[in-house]
């Protein structure tokens, strides 16, 4: 690997030091940093959106300085390139971005030496009916939540898989993950972890009121169905979908949320033989 591009959090990195200490521990290594790109929110607070149009067509890794949101961002703007992304983990913990700033000189050899490994993950894909037609469809490589915005009152929702009834749920939510993402909102909220090399849906209920309430693992082939319901006292509680953590749009009564398997992968950098459990239990210590 000799091309590179760094994207950059605004919000992690506001005056730039860092994008410029990295760019130049790539080029005194032999490495041509053929683009630095600035991530950053616009006035609605969402970050924008980064066109894959300019990224240079001879790029061989793409590089995301914040944390691991930054990463998920990144990945996910430009997954259609079939670039390969590694993190530097300018944030907080990172389960994604497992290069730590310190050590990115020692890191970079070893990328430009060959000695790393790319690991396919698998996506999710998230489409929302309603009165039959599609108005949304996404895709996401941590999870799809369904939650509520501005009030405290608990959503209702049923889930089908394949066509056959699952479950009646009143929860503050509801989580659709990947392997990827079951270290993150999922592990919190109680979830499973999985090898994130591994391809399998896992759902979990947020706060469920029942005392029964449990996860499930489904094959990669299943398709996840949620549909939303609003009872007599719930016509002012918002309901809303995001995928990533990003963009919350807002469900209504009788909406389907369908998530499968996306045909789409994340090509992930590895650079260490580090196992998943050891990694992981570094991570969690």
């Amino acid at each position: 690997m000799k091309h590179f591009v760094l994207i950059t959090n605004t919000a992690k990195d506001p005056d730039g030091a860092v994008t410029d200490r990295v760019r130049a521990m790539i080029e005194q290594n032999g490495g041509n940093c053929t683009a630095c790109l600035f991530k950053g929110k616009n006035s609605s607070g969402q970050y924008d959106k980064i066109d894959p149009a300019v990224i240079p067509s001879d790029t061989d890794l793409i590089i995301s300085l914040g944390g691991d949101g930054s990463f998920l961002h990144t990945a996910k703007d430009l997954i259609d390139l079939k670039i390969p992304v590694a993190g530097i983990n300018i944030g907080t913990l990172g389960y994604l971005t497992e290069i730590e700033l310190d050590s990115f000189g020692d890191a970079f050899q070893h990328i430009i030496t060959g000695e790393y490994h790319i690991e396919e993950r698998m996506l999710i894909e998230g489409i929302i009916r309603r009165k039959g037609h599609i108005v949304v469809k996404d895709i996401a490589v941590n999870d799809i939540v369904l939650n509520r915005i501005g009030t405290m009152k608990i959503i209702n929702y049923d889930v089908l898989v394949n066509d056959r009834f699952l479950n009646s749920y009143s929860a503050d939510g509801y989580i659709i993950c990947t392997p990827t993402g079951s270290t993150g909102y999922n592990l919190s909220a109680g979830g499973p972890v999985a090898d994130p090399v591994s391809e399998v849906l896992i759902t979990t209920p947020i706060c469920e009121h029942s005392l029964n309430s449990r996860s499930v693992v489904f094959s990669a082939d299943a398709r996840i169905d949620v549909i939303v319901k609003n009872k007599d006292d719930e016509d002012r509680q918002v309901k809303a979908i995001s995928f990533d953590g990003d963009n919350d749009i807002v469900l209504e009564h009788g909406d389907i949320v369908s998530v499968t398997k996306s045909n789409k992968k994340l090509l992930f950098l590895r650079l260490d033989k580090m196992s998943f459990v050891e990694h992981l239990g570094r991570k969690m210590r």
